[in-house]
């Protein structure tokens, strides 16, 4: 009895490319900083400032105040495949004693096109006069050259993928990895 070659072979490779498909396939995940339309961003005065840069009595142009500015976002995880992604974690995000980041679950998972919104409030303190006060406030924080943010995530397989989305004034770009960034 003579089998062709083919008979053997088709169901092999078909396993094989399901097997690939299984341990290899990609979740995608994309990462947004959006203001928040409540309060997108603004500053509070704390009172005068105890650092003044001229003698008493101080002109009211450049008398100085201690200012808490803020911004508010909305940190945008979305799914962009068609693959779950599971274990989803925040790495790395800049955060300081007075920010603020809702907490993601810990078991949180993402299927095709869902998406999930976390708060995301970052505050900075500083002494400045009314003009430096204004220039200084913008949609981006002026005490940040970017904002960083790194996710990572797995498949079924629990093999480990990562997400690293950059925003500046000018831009926000998201980079998908297969290992954490050095």
């Amino acid at each position: 009895m003579d089998f062709p070659v083919s008979a053997i072979t088709k169901p092999i490779i078909g396993k094989l490319i399901a097997l690939q498909s299984f341990f290899f396939a990609r979740p995608r995940l994309d990462i947004d900083l959006r203001n928040n339309q409540d309060g997108l961003y603004g500053q509070r005065s704390l009172g005068p400032s105890s650092k003044q840069d001229h003698a008493e009595p101080i002109p009211v142009p450049y008398a100085k105040y201690d200012f808490e500015f803020y911004w508010n976002y909305k940190l945008r995880i979305k799914n962009n495949s068609s693959k779950t992604a599971y274990n989803i974690k925040i790495e790395k995000i800049h955060k300081t004693a007075i920010d603020y980041l809702e907490k993601l679950d810990d078991i949180a998972s993402l299927k095709d096109g869902d998406v999930i919104e976390l708060d995301y409030k970052l505050k900075f303190r500083s002494s400045k006069n009314g003009r430096e006060a204004k220039k200084f406030l913008s949609h981006f924080p002026g005490h940040l050259e970017k904002v960083e943010i790194l996710i990572s995530y797995t498949n079924e397989s629990r093999k480990k993928f990562y997400t690293r989305f950059v925003a500046t004034p000018e831009m926000k770009t998201n980079e998908h990895l297969l290992r954490r960034p050095k």
